[in-house]
């Protein structure tokens, strides 16, 4: 098994890293709908973001900033 390393010292962290339980991999497809218009879909959601029109959407969905803003909180 490859040895792991860290950046925390081992006073705090221990000579030991947890063992991983589990490895998991989300996936996303990505559609340009027109102008700022995206659609994005993960298992059975959709969801579309958009751009303000200053920026040359039409603002009628979240920008794609928001998604990421929100899901620091999820």
């Amino acid at each position: 098994m490859e040895e792991m390393r860290s950046d925390i010292p081992q006073a705090l962290m221990g000579t030991e890293f947890p063992t991983p339980v589990r490895e998991l991999t989300v996936t996303a497809d990505c559609e340009q709908m027109g102008k700022m218009l995206h659609k994005g879909q993960t298992e059975q959601f959709v969801f579309y973001s958009d751009e303000p029109e200053r920026m040359g959407g039409e603002s009628n969905h979240p920008k794609p900033l928001s998604y990421i803003a929100a899901g620091t909180g999820f």
